[in-house]
């Protein structure tokens, strides 16, 4: 199979605007580091939907076919000008064959791998890099793929930090689109990954009996980045946000100003960490259950409440884009329940906060901007969440850290900061 390296000279590919909020079409991307770059290709018709006739879920981290990668790309192609009007018979001349060395199988039905993504990408967009541009991949030498991961790293298409390319690995749509923007724009419109593949092997060598995960969101640009999304950590004190949220909720429901007694609950609960005012907070507002109705409200849907008694309140477990979203909700306003008086409640509690606990997702913010946190920090846990609002203005970005495994918590606050100064250094700008 012959692949396709047409090129129309003097068109220009679609200018993608990096402060432009993603449109918000697709429902089930919403957060996800995928989800600019696949709102993106959507606008220009290069991805549909994943749920016909609707159309309304994208399946993010579904993987790709052979078949489908191409018909997105070939799309791509067309509608930034790199590609002229292709008969959908000759579709399969832009990929090669499976069935090495004669080349005459597409295997439209196979899982598309990153090699075969690169030649895709490489051919389509008339790719190419200079001839003493080294490649920084250890695993490519003799491969099929080899030249074109090499121009595909010039490009920043893939993330080259720890010099694997892995070509054999299956990629998902997220992947795709991401790579397929930069090929056909030559700019990303998201800022750089904090969490690169270098940094996060580094963590795993260094401390191997600790868990981490994180999540930050860019709400200027709509960008998401995490690490180890899949994980559920417990929370510590961290929860503690939860029960604010739920606590200002009430006062709202019944149509009123939060009590003097509530607020010399949530001041201690809030800005000192204290722990019996949660106990208080709890009875009045009735227990276990009331605490499980308040991640309902929240649509906290990766997290899981554990209450009755003190002792523990902090196994409550959840994922790091939970307690970045609740923030989203209660700081921000970006959606659900709370309305502006009691936001603006919670961001006087959240930015008040004692000086020593001010660590974690403090690190590494530059002078003049605004942070509003809560820390959580007993036994074996160290987390960090926030939201880092640049000066003058309402935007900046939501983090959340979070680590279980240590031996005792102080000595994780080091590595919380560590991880948060990544973000600072690619977000606070």
């Amino acid at each position: 199979m012959v692949l396709m390296t047409c090129l129309v000279v003097g068109v220009l590919p679609v200018p993608l605007a990096a402060a432009t909020p993603v449109s918000g079409r697709f429902t089930d991307d919403d957060g996800h580091p995928g989800e600019v770059y696949l709102e993106w290709l959507a606008t220009i018709g290069a991805v549909q939907g994943c749920d016909p006739p609707a159309y309304t879920r994208i399946c993010p981290d579904r993987a790709l076919n052979r078949a489908e990668a191409v018909k997105i790309l070939v799309d791509t192609g067309r509608s930034t000008g790199f590609l002229p009007p292709i008969p959908p018979s000759l579709l399969d001349r832009v990929i090669s064959g499976c069935d090495l060395p004669t080349n005459r199988q597409p295997c439209p039905t196979e899982s598309l791998t990153r090699g075969q993504a690169a030649k895709i990408l490489v051919g389509i967009f008339d790719l190419t890099a200079p001839t003493s541009f080294e490649s920084p991949w250890t695993d490519t030498v003799g491969r099929f793929y080899q030249e074109a991961a090499r121009i595909a790293a010039y490009h920043g298409l893939w993330d080259s930090s720890l010099g694997q390319f892995t070509g054999g690995e299956t990629i998902d749509r997220a992947e795709l689109a991401r790579a397929a923007v930069l090929a056909a724009t030559g700019d990303d419109p998201c800022p750089a990954n904090p969490f690169t593949a270098a940094r996060v092997d580094s963590l795993r060598r260094r401390f191997p009996g600790q868990t981490f995960t994180t999540y930050a969101y860019d709400t200027r640009t709509g960008c998401a980045f995490w690490m180890h999304p899949d994980s559920r950590l417990r929370t510590a004190s961290v929860f503690k946000v939860m029960v604010m949220a739920g606590a200002l909720l009430e006062a709202q429901e019944d149509g009123r100003e939060v009590s003097s007694w509530e607020w010399s609950q949530l001041v201690p609960m809030i800005t000192e960490s204290a722990n019996n005012p949660v106990r208080a907070l709890w009875r009045n507002f009735g227990g276990s259950p009331w605490f499980g109705r308040q991640a309902e409200s929240f649509a906290m849907s990766q997290t899981t409440p554990v209450g009755d008694t003190q002792r523990v309140w902090g196994r409550t477990t959840t994922s790091a884009k939970d307690q970045a979203d609740l923030l989203r909700q209660v700081l921000r306003g970006e959606w659900g329940p709370l309305e502006e008086p009691y936001r603006l409640r919670a961001w006087e509690l959240m930015t008040s906060v004692v000086s020593a606990q001010t660590w974690g997702v403090t690190e590494g913010v530059p002078e003049g901007w605004t942070v509003a946190q809560k820390n959580g920090f007993a036994g074996h846990i160290a987390n960090s969440v926030g939201f880092v609002q640049q000066p003058g203005g309402e935007e900046g970005y939501v983090i959340a850290v979070l680590s279980n495994g240590w031996s005792i918590w102080t000595r994780g606050v080091g590595v919380v900061g560590e991880i948060s100064g990544w973000v600072a250094e690619s977000l606070a700008r």
